[in-house]
């Protein structure tokens, strides 16, 4: 796993990092635990990927 990087003054994985934690989430059976890290893994995406210059995505 990458090691973790700063970010807005805490520790944050790497886009790559947490797009595989995403993937691997979504193998789980849905459910409000699952919906809850899901968000949370969005928002720490969102502060990562701006500084990463490989990062981009569309918004819907």
């Amino acid at each position: 796993m990458p090691t973790p990087s700063p970010c807005c003054g805490r520790a944050c994985l790497s886009a790559d990092a947490i797009n595989d934690a995403i993937r691997r989430l979504m193998s789980r059976p849905a459910d409000k635990a699952r919906t809850a890290e899901y968000q949370r893994l969005l928002e720490q995406w969102a502060d990562t990927c701006p500084r990463e210059d490989h990062c981009w995505t569309t918004a819907a």
